[in-house]
Order: C-alpha cells, then sequence, then structure tokens
C-alpha cells in the first residue's frame, strides 16, 4: 500500500522520525467528515479518500488532494457496487461503507503506523505495509498502555492518541534537540500552521501556474516529479528544497517571496567543482547536491541526525547521540531494495562509512529528524541511484556538533 501522501512536506503536518524509521501521518479515518461539504473541500482528507480509493481499487489517479472528476467518477463506482445512491459525493453511508471496506488499512497508512509506533518503541518488524499479526499486537500494546481497549484494529480513537502522543514525544523533541545543538539551520523552521493565502501554490494546487512551477524547479536543478499541472508530493518536496537552499521558510508553500527567489536565486551551488558522479550534503541547509557524469546539479531535501540521545542497537553501547558524520567518504556498499536495520526499515541504502548511509524514507522533514543517516525521499533515492555507485565520492560538511564519544554507527 503507497503512502498517503495528502501531507507530505508540510512540516507543521508532520511527524518526526530516527534513521529509516519514520513517516508522515496520515489523516485520520473516513468517520471524521460526514458532511460532503467540508470533506470535499479539505486537502488533506481528499488524498486520504483517493488513497483509499486506490487501495481499493477505484481510484488510479494522482493522490493530490484535489477533488475533481476523477475522485467523484471512482466514488460513484464504489457507491454502485455497495449498494449506496450513485451520487459521487461522500455522505455518512458512504463513509460507514468505506470504512468496512478499508478496514485496518483505512484508518491509517500501515507504513505511516509502522514507522511512528517504532518510533515509540511498540514496533521493531519491517516497515513493509503489512497489516500483520506483528503490527497487530503492536497496536494492541499501544492502545493497552494509553489506556484504550486493545483490539488490535486502528480505530479513530486510537490514530488521534498515536498522532497526539507522537508528536508530544518525538516530533517536538527533535526539534527543540536540533535547535539546542545549532544544527541543520532549523531558524526558518514554521511556528504553527502557516497563515497561506488561497493564491499561493501549495499541496493539492492545480492549473498552469504548476506546470509553470514545475517547469522552473526543473530548470533550476530541482525534481519537481511528472510535468502534469498538480501539485503533488513530489513538487512540494522540491519546493521545500528549493526553500531549504535560498534561506527561506520551509513550509513548501510558493508565497511571494519564493515567487522572487524563484526568478532570480540566490542560493549556492556545490562546494567543489570536481567532476561527478558524486554528491556533498550540506548539513546547515538539509540538502544534497547530486552532481552527475556530465556535470549536471540536481538538489534534493535531506533530512540528518537530530541531535538527540537514543538506545543504541549496538550491544553495550546504550544511550547514543544522533549525530551525521562530516569529511569525506565514498559509497563503500549499497542494497537495491529494504533492508531492515536495527534502527529501522531503510529504502535502497548507500553505505558511506560502517552503519551510516544515505537512504530513502517516506518522510523526509525539512529538519534534522534521523539517527544519523542522510534520508532522502524515496522518489529522491531513486534518482540517486541512476547517478551514484559504489565507490563514488560523498561529502558532507556543515554545522554538527563535535563527533561526540557515544556516536555509534547508524546513529
Amino acid at each position: 500500500m503507497r503512502k498517503i501522501a495528502g501531507v507530505v512536506v508540510m512540516v507543521g503536518a508532520l511527524f518526526g522520525a530516527a534513521c529509516g524509521n519514520a513517516d508522515e501521518p496520515a489523516s485520520t479515518t473516513s468517520t471524521t467528515f460526514v458532511d460532503a461539504t467540508a470533506a470535499e473541500a479539505d486537502s488533506a482528507f481528499v488524498s486520504h479518500l483517493q488513497e483509499e480509493l486506490n487501495h481499493l481499487g477505484y481510484h488510479s489517479g494522482h493522490v493530490d488532494g484535489v477533488w475533481g472528476t476523477e475522485t467523484a467518477d471512482a466514488l460513484v463506482a464504489f457507491q454502485a457496487d455497495h449498494g449506496l445512491e450513485e451520487t459521487g459525493h461522500y455522505d455518512a453511508a458512504t463513509a460507514a461503507a468505506l470504512q468496512d471496506a478499508a478496514g485496518d488499512a483505512g484508518a491509517l497508512s500501515v507504513e505511516a503506523l509502522q514507522q511512528m509506533l517504532g518510533d515509540l518503541g511498540y514496533y521493531d518488524g519491517l516497515v513493509d505495509g503489512d497489516y500483520g499479526s506483528r503490527t497487530e499486537d503492536a497496536v494492541s500494546a499501544f492502545q493497552t498502555n494509553s489506556g484504550l481497549e486493545a483490539t488490535g484494529s486502528m480505530t479513530h480513537e486510537t490514530v488521534t492518541t498515536l498522532v497526539e502522543r507522537h508528536d508530544v514525544e518525538v516530533e517536538q523533541q527533535h526539534i527543540t534537540a536540533a535547535k539546542s545543538n545549532g544544527i541543520g539551520g532549523v531558524e526558518n523552521l514554521p511556528s504553527g500552521s502557516t497563515a497561506a493565502s488561497d493564491e499561493w501554490l501549495q499541496q493539492g494546487s492545480s492549473g498552469s501556474d504548476v506546470a509553470e512551477l514545475k517547469n522552473r524547479l526543473t530548470a533550476l536543478g530541482y525534481l519537481p516529479g511528472d510535468a502534469g499541472d498538480r501539485l503533488d508530493a513530489a513538487t512540494s518536496s522540491a519546493i521545500l528544497a528549493f526553500q531549504e537552499a535560498e534561506g527561506l521558510m520551509r513550509d513548501s508553500i510558493v508565497g511571494p517571496e519564493v515567487e522572487v527567489h524563484l526568478a532570480k536565486p540566490e542560493a549556492a551551488g556545490p562546494k567543489s567543482d570536481d567532476p561527478g558522479p558524486r554528491v556533498e550534503v550540506d548539513l546547515d541547509r538539509q540538502i544534497m547536491f547530486i552532481i552527475d557524469a556530465e556535470g549536471t546539479v540536481t538538489t534534493v531535501n535531506v533530512s540528518t541526525g537530530s541531535g538527540r540521545q537514543f538506545q543504541s542497537a549496538e550491544e553495550g553501547k546504550g544511550i547514543v547521540t544522533a549525530h551525521t558524520l562530516t569529511g569525506e567518504f565514498i559509497v563503500q556498499r549499497s542494497i537495491d531494495g529494504l533492508r531492515e536495520a536495527p534502527l529501522g526499515t531503510l529504502y535502497r541504502p548507500m553505505y558511506f562509512k560502517g552503519g551510516w548511509a544515505i537512504h530513502g524514507n517516506p518522510y523526509v522533514p525539512g529538519y534534522p529528524a534521523s539517527h544519523g543517516c542522510v534520508r532522502t525521499a524515496n522518489d529522491d533515492q531513486d534518482f540517486l541511484w541512476t547517478v551514484l555507485s559504489d565507490g563514488d565520492p560523498v561529502s558532507i560538511y556543515g554545522r554538527n556538533p563535535d563527533l561526540p564519544p557515544d556516536a555509534s554507527a547508524g546513529a
């Protein structure tokens, strides 16, 4: 099952994680909304609905948070198959039928569920999207510890409690630790929700302006996804990388200041003019430069060591500090697939020293949130694999505390 894309990259709506073990939350269950007008106007909810309809085989279009004919037609088909009035709108009867049809997978993205439970210490299995016995047992343990009925199913109350606890126990600690350690350039993180104008481009926007935005980001060396006219998760990630590179507010929203910089960018590029293929990771701006064999530079968002303390997976190490190494390295080995490591699941990791790796993850916020690995979006990691190979150089620089004595591989 694909992760829900409707809320990715918007920092205020995302949840922190450790190296290879995190994700953003999906929106809550279908029963949250019973008013069609309110539901269909909420982009995060529409993304969730599209994801559910995709999972059930009724929707094959973009998961973009935009209520359009594709979404309405998919809902009509679902309603027809379940003996409901074919309105093409989200009403209470449709909500109940979707909840029954989607089951546990509809309550929260299973990948997100597994990774959030992992962050809180309830799940240590593979983050694979399979709602199996290990996931069910972890949900039951979480429910028991949270004073909820231990059903093992993701009820609305369980989702709400999980999101609230993750925000307090994981997310806010990541941000606080990053700021106290002076790493990752977190001074431009939004404080609370962003009051964006309806005219500004953001997740769920569509039209010719979005198509022009994608073309511009592509021309500037970012990865905004396909050439369509919808602002989806990949485009949001590219906007975030652009904002980080330019030293702007990190909210994945194209407001007036972003437009000025898009017209006349000021960001410094790679420090070195050495030939590629190679990569540079800038800890200050939380970006990575990918330089191919022809010298073309592509800039992507990354998330590195949070500076938080955590329980090491290495025997006898105890409590250690999340830290990303700086210096000059090479890709020592690569795994073309999922790697279930002690600290979580890594997507297509490229190891550059011991257990430290550049790897894909469903959740890459605009600030340091890993155990020490260099985390990229899964799509960006796929792109990296087209450029980088074993033996290619990896340069990491920027603000980071001196290597702590308690740092461990993969921390």
